[in-house]
Order: C-alpha cells, then sequence, then structure tokens
C-alpha cells in the first residue's frame, strides 16, 4: 500500500470522525463514573433501565483481481470505517422498550475500482457506488425501535409479540448456553439466507411484527418485515418497502429429541416488486423490471447440529438444507442447496485443536431459454459468514472446505480456512453480492458470465481474535485467493486477490 496515500486520507477523515469518536468518550466517560460509583455494571442505571452501547473501528486493505483491458480498474486500495450505536431498553412485567440509533462512516473510499468491463473490484467498490459515488458517505439513522409485549403474566408462558424496527437472523431463534454450539450455531447455521449482514458498515434491519412462542424442549418464531436499506448502503434508516419477508421456524431444542441435539424447520417468503432488474443468464434486455412482473420466492428448508463427546475431546456434524419454489419474474423458479460438515476437537491437549471440514452447494441454471429458473437464490443473508472474503456467495456454488482452528489462551482464537470453489453451472452466471440494500439503485447481486468455465479457484484464509475483557476485543483478518479457470479468463492482468483487515469492538 502507499503510506503517502494512506496518510492524506486520515488527514481528510479527521474532521468526520471526531464527532462521533468525542461523542462515545463522553458518554464512555459517563457510564464510568457511574459505575465506580454506584458498583453496577455498565450501563446499568436501575433495574428497569439499561443504557447500551457499541463502538467499532476497522481498516480495510485490498488488492483484488484485476480486469484488463478496461476503465476505473484501480484493484489495490485501502479505506477506514467507524461504527457506533447507542441504545436505551427499559423492561417492566408487561412489555420491553428499546431504542438504538447508529451512526455509519466510511472514509477514503476509492473512485476508479469499478471496472467497465469488469464491476467491482472490492468491496469499497460496492460502497463508493451504493452510496451515490461519495468517497466518504457517513449517517446518523434509527437502527432499532421496538416494543415487545410478554404474555407470562397472563399465564402463557413463553410467548411474546415484538413490534417495530428490530433485527431477525434465521438459525438463531434461540441460545442454549452452550459457549461451542451457539459459536456453530452463529457461524455455521445462522444467516444464511435472511440476517442484518453486520460485518457491513451499517447493517440491515428490519420493520415489522415478530412473534415467539420459546417453552423448556421447542421454540417457534414467526415474522412478517419488510427490510431496510443497509449493508453497503450506508443510508439505512429507509425501509425497503417493495420487498416484503414472511419467516417462520419451529426448533426442537438441544436435548429435546437426542442427547446433544437441534434440528429445525423452515419457511421464507420473499416477494419484490421494486423498479429494478433481477439477476440471471439471460439478456439483459430479456429481463422485465420487478414492477412489472416480480419475485415470488418461497423456501422450505431444514438443519439437524449435533455435539457429541467422544473418546478425548468431541465431535460436531451439521446438515443445512433447503429447497425453493415460485415465479422468477417471467420464469418458473425451482432450485435448491445442501451443506454438510464435520469436526472434531481435542478439548483435553494444549491449544484445543480443532479440525473441521464440508461441502456446500447449490443449484445454477443449465439453461436460459427454457422458461426455467434453476440459480438458488440466496434472499438476505449475512453473506460474509460463508464466504469470509466476499468476492463470492452461496448461489451457483460448490465449495469444499477445510478449517483448523486453536485456542492459544480462553481468549484467543486462530483459524485457517482451505476452500476449492467451482461453479455448479457453467452456462449460468459467477454470482456476489448480499441481497438487496437499496430501494430501487440495485438488485443487491451481481453476475459474471461464466463463458463454460467453472473453477472459480481456491481461498486460503486466516483470522485472529483476542477478547481482552467482557467489553473490548480485537481481531485480525487476511485471506488469499488464487484464480482458476473462470478467473484466469475473465480477470486478465491480475489473477489472484488479497484482503485483510484489522478491527476493534468495544461493547457494553
Amino acid at each position: 500500500m502507499d503510506i503517502t496515500k494512506l496518510d492524506m486520507r486520515v488527514k481528510n477523515t479527521k474532521a468526520d470522525i471526531a464527532l462521533p469518536v468525542f461523542i462515545l468518550s463522553m458518554i464512555n466517560i459517563g457510564f464510568n463514573a457511574d459505575v465506580i460509583a454506584a458498583d453496577k455494571p455498565l450501563g446499568q442505571i436501575n433495574d428497569n433501565l439499561r443504557i447500551t452501547g457499541e463502538f467499532r473501528g476497522r481498516y480495510e486493505a485490498y488488492d483484488f483481481f484485476k480486469p484488463g483491458p478496461a476503465a476505473n480498474n484501480n484493484n489495490e486500495y485501502d479505506f477506514w470505517a467507524l461504527r457506533g450505536r447507542l441504545g436505551v431498553l427499559a423492561t417492566s412485567r408487561y412489555v420491553d422498550g428499546y431504542v438504538q440509533g447508529e451512526y455509519s462512516g466510511v472514509y477514503g473510499l476509492p473512485n476508479d475500482a469499478f471496472a467497465t468491463p469488469g464491476g467491482a473490484l472490492g468491496l469499497g467498490a460496492l460502497y463508493y457506488t451504493e452510496n451515490h459515488r461519495n468517497t466518504s458517505p457517513s449517517d446518523v439513522h434509527l437502527k432499532q425501535a421496538y416494543l415487545n409485549f410478554k404474555f407470562d403474566p397472563l399465564g402463557l408462558n413463553g410467548l411474546s409479540l415484538k413490534a417495530g424496527r428490530f433485527e431477525v437472523k434465521e438459525g438463531l431463534e434461540y441460545q442454549t448456553g452452550d459457549a461451542k454450539f451457539d459459536g456453530l450455531k452463529a457461524t455455521r447455521v445462522s444467516q444464511r439466507l435472511l440476517g442484518t449482514f453486520d460485518f457491513a458498515h451499517a447493517s440491515r434491519n428490519f420493520d415489522g411484527v415478530s412473534t415467539v412462542y420459546d417453552q423448556p424442549q421447542y421454540n417457534i418464531s414467526i415474522s412478517a418485515t419488510r427490510p431496510t436499506q443497509g449493508g453497503f448502503n450506508i443510508a439505512a434508516q429507509d425501509e425497503i418497502s417493495d420487498i416484503d419477508l414472511f419467516y417462520t421456524a419451529i426448533t426442537s431444542k438441544k436435548d429435546a429429541l437426542l442427547p446433544g441435539t437441534e434440528a429445525r424447520l423452515f419457511y421464507l417468503y420473499y416477494g419484490d416488486e421494486r423498479k429494478t432488474q433481477a439477476l440471471d443468464n439471460r439478456a439483459t434486455s430479456q429481463r422485465p423490471l420487478l414492477s412489472n412482473a416480480d419475485l415470488r420466492i418461497h423456501t422450505v428448508g431444514t438443519h439437524l447440529l449435533t455435539v457429541q463427546k467422544f473418546g478425548p475431546g468431541a465431535a460436531d456434524a451439521l446438515f443445512w438444507g433447503a429447497y425453493q419454489f415460485g415465479d422468477w419474474t417471467n420464469q418458473t423458479h425451482q432450485a435448491w442447496a445442501y451443506d454438510v460438515e464435520a469436526g472434531y476437537q481435542w478439548v483435553g491437549l494444549p491449544l484445543k485443536p480443532w479440525v473441521r471440514g464440508g461441502f456446500f452447494q447449490s443449484s445454477g441454471d443449465a439453461n436460459n431459454s427454457d422458461g426455467n429458473h434453476g440459480t438458488f437464490f440466496q434472499v438476505l443473508p449475512t453473506v460474509r459468514l460463508y464466504a469470509k472474503f466476499p468476492f463470492f456467495n452461496l448461489m451457483n456454488l460448490n465449495d469444499a472446505f477445510a478449517q483448523f482452528i486453536v485456542s492459544p489462551t480462553d481468549y484467543t482464537k486462530v483459524a485457517v480456512d482451505f476452500h476449492h470453489l467451482t461453479l455448479s453451472e457453467r452456462n449460468d452466471l459467477f454470482y456476489a453480492g448480499a441481497g438487496a440494500s437499496s430501494q430501487d439503485n440495485s438488485f443487491g447481486f451481481l453476475g459474471r458470465p461464466a463463458n463454460g468455465n467453472s473453477t472459480i479457484g481456491e481461498l486460503v484464509d486466516i483470522s485472529f481474535t483476542h477478547n481482552i475483557n467482557k467489553e473490548l476485543s480485537w481481531n485480525a483478518y487476511y485471506a488469499h485467493a488464487f484464480g482458476g479457470s473462470y478467473v484466469d479468463n475473465f480477470y486478465r492482468q491480475k489473477q489472484d486477490a488479497d484482503f485483510a483487515y484489522v478491527e476493534f469492538n468495544y461493547a457494553f
């Protein structure tokens, strides 16, 4: 990276960064004074009132694949981002209320990294184009504001109804309290199809209603919502009113049917009639606007997760599967995806080594002129959980992966991942993106013709996480992608890519 360029970017963004940093610092000083005086947890005013806060700072650097010849093909750049959240939670016997605001700022984005031809050269290009070609966009918006009505006092134990703006993370309908089990749920089960995309600097939220019936043996969750903007679009205040979502799941809790095992059945409906075009492998002129022929996609699926003590450690296994049907504009939609994984951790050994591996496959579309659409649709996912270097997503994809994890201390984790990536159908597109982030500006997914090439390549990465204390943590990530036949054919000037970031998080 060019250090001189980096210094200039830092100087140019000091004014933008100073205000949110100052506000959060003053808030933190006030809360710490309250803790010293009253010996209460940070932010806890009394038994019924709590202040919550989060602050995240991240530096990202890219050395992306490079197409050529092309205009605006800057593939090497870096940028900074800050995100601050402040909330107030009030609780009572009958109802809880929560209001949370969010500041999102991204500084020093490249203005020449969306190649023609070639498309986005890394996430910096997506932030730039989704935010009206602003190199340092920032925004303050309402993240959450809801009332949660509790029916336990009326004799309906475990029943609640939430209305307003809130988060939806499918697959995380409840927590077991087992750190390892919940960690697998959070990183290998949840949000494959519907989530907040919290890795982005302005997260996605949902306006609507949600009801939960939680019992010792099972959990039933139902929500009817519309998503907000967010993700790569920093202006996350507005609701995307032309998208309708309905999600329901019944989860047999851990140990209810089998020891160490949980199972979920779910249904997800996605309806989209925005004034934009859906992305598929037809010519652009053959794809109608969603406002004229919308998407109506139904997804039914399941997951089964188990962790079992075995020998000197613990074995884990996961199955996830989904089938889709409905209307893809003026085509009939039928698609599928599945994932199988297994692992073993030697809990009694130093570093607690953990080896995992698996295979994911999703359907693609082999024929763009038969009136049928067969590409698996990832809806509104937290894509970065399953594509840590998110130049791809889980559409028309085969992903054979292995993972090695060690824990040098109780507060530190290091993970090394390897992925071999190929396309399911070489007559389809190579897809990327995380779903709708704007009302009409873009569909939310990108795609490029495979042109008969099926091998995307290999991805090797390393993740480091350290929890300094209960409130403060930091993590670092580095990935290198080796291009295969698809990359070699499309990115003629550079067939490998690098992505790295360092991030600090403070939450109370």
